[in-house]
C-alpha cells in the first residue's frame, strides 16, 4: 500500500471579512482614519496621527449581546499606522492586550472602488490554529464583523449603533430599503 502523504495542518488562521458598501472609497478611508469619525460610528474615543508610524489609540465600548448581557469587548488598544494608502489601505500594528497571547497584531483594511461603492476585506492575521486560542480567534471574529456592519451602517444610512452587537447580514437588512 502506498503511505499517504499527508499536508501539514495550518499553524495560524486569519479573520477575513469583506462587506459592499454604498460609499466612496475616500470616506471610508477617513471613517477608518480620523479620531473624530471613528468615534461618531463605533468607538467611545480615539487618538489618530494619520501617517505612516503614526500613533492610534481606540477605546471601544462594551457592548451588549441581543440578551442584554455585555461582551468583553477589545477595552482600549494603542499602536501605529503602518500602511496607509488613502482610499485604498489603512493598516494598524497594536500593542497585545495584557493576558490576550494569542492575538496577532497587524490588522489590514483593503479598499477597492467598486461603481459608486466599495469594497472593503478586513483581514487580521495570524491566530494560532491549536483549541487553546479558539475562543479569542472567535472573539476577534465577531468583534471585527460588529465593526464592518456598524460602518456600513454609518455610511450608508448615517445612524450609529455602538452599544448593541451588529453583524453584517442584520445591516444587510436594514439598508435593503434605502437602495
Amino acid at each position: 500500500m502506498p503511505a499517504v502523504l499527508r499536508r501539514p495542518l495550518s499553524k495560524t488562521r486569519d479573520v477575513r471579512l469583506t462587506a459592499r458598501l454604498r460609499a466612496k472609497p475616500e470616506a471610508v478611508y477617513r471613517a477608518l482614519t480620523s479620531a473624530r469619525e471613528l468615534t461618531r460610528w463605533w468607538l467611545l474615543g480615539a487618538e489618530t496621527d494619520a501617517r505612516n508610524a503614526g500613533r492610534v489609540r481606540m477605546v471601544w465600548p462594551r457592548v451588549r449581546n441581543g440578551d442584554g448581557t455585555r461582551c468583553r469587548g477589545f477595552g482600549e488598544r494603542e499602536g501605529v499606522f503602518v500602511d496607509l494608502e488613502p482610499g485604498r489601505k489603512v493598516a494598524w500594528l497594536f500593542r497585545p492586550a495584557r493576558g490576550d497571547s494569542h492575538a496577532p497584531p497587524l490588522v489590514s483594511v483593503f479598499i477597492e472602488g467598486r461603481g459608486a461603492g466599495s469594497e472593503v476585506t478586513l483581514i487580521h492575521a495570524g491566530f494560532p490554529s491549536g483549541p487553546a486560542a479558539d475562543e479569542v480567534y472567535c472573539g476577534y471574529s465577531r468583534a471585527w464583523e460588529d465593526g464592518l456592519a456598524k460602518l456600513k451602517l454609518f455610511l450608508e444610512t448615517g445612524r450609529t449603533c455602538k452599544m448593541e452587537r451588529m453583524d453584517l447580514e442584520a445591516v444587510r437588512i436594514l439598508t435593503r430599503s434605502r437602495r
